[in-house]
């Protein structure tokens, strides 16, 4: 979002996130469109382990702060002042 011109989650009418698989699945995420968010993490790039090989991950998350970036520092465990 914008913190210099005051837009929101509500001005990004399309945003989205997509992903191709390369076992040919695709998927889909439309974050929440919510008039007061001002910050969010629309999703997670991790790596995990199966099997003992390491595994690429994408989780949706979607999670917005009205608050802006203060409000997502201080989900993160970080001191805003």
């Amino acid at each position: 979002m914008d913190v210099d011109t005051g837009l929101t989650r509500g001005a990004l009418s399309h945003a989205a996130l997509h992903m191709d698989c390369v076992t040919g699945a695709a998927r889909t995420f439309q974050p929440p469109t919510d008039l007061d968010i001002r910050a969010m993490v629309v999703a997670e790039l991790y790596r995990h382990t199966v099997e003992g090989r390491p595994v690429w991950k994408l989780r949706a998350i979607g999670q917005g702060w009205a608050e802006g970036f203060d409000g997502l520092a201080r989900a993160y465990g970080v001191d805003v002042e």
